[in-house]
């Protein structure tokens, strides 16, 4: 008998970048939660080459690097983070 995995998606988000400025199209950005714990997924759609994968039981700490992916006030200067040059 096979045991299925418990997978709930999220939230699912399609960054688009520069592909002169940033070297890639856009990212895909899953958060999904797998049995007790929560993964951060980040793969560019082109390729399917996954970029970042970050797993923890504590949501907050997910969500922290989420924002830092995006670049928002948790996180630093992180690679999806608007450039204002």
């Amino acid at each position: 008998m096979r045991i299925r995995e418990d997978f709930e998606l999220l939230e699912c988000l399609f960054v688009e970048l520069d592909p002169l400025e940033d070297g890639f199209a856009g990212v895909l950005l899953e958060v999904y939660r797998h049995g007790d714990r929560y993964v951060l997924l980040e793969v560019a759609p082109a390729t399917g080459n996954r970029l970042l994968r970050f797993s923890s039981k504590d949501w907050g700490l997910v969500s922290a690097v989420l924002a830092g992916e995006l670049g928002g006030p948790l996180g630093g200067e992180g690679p999806l983070k608007s450039r204002s040059w």
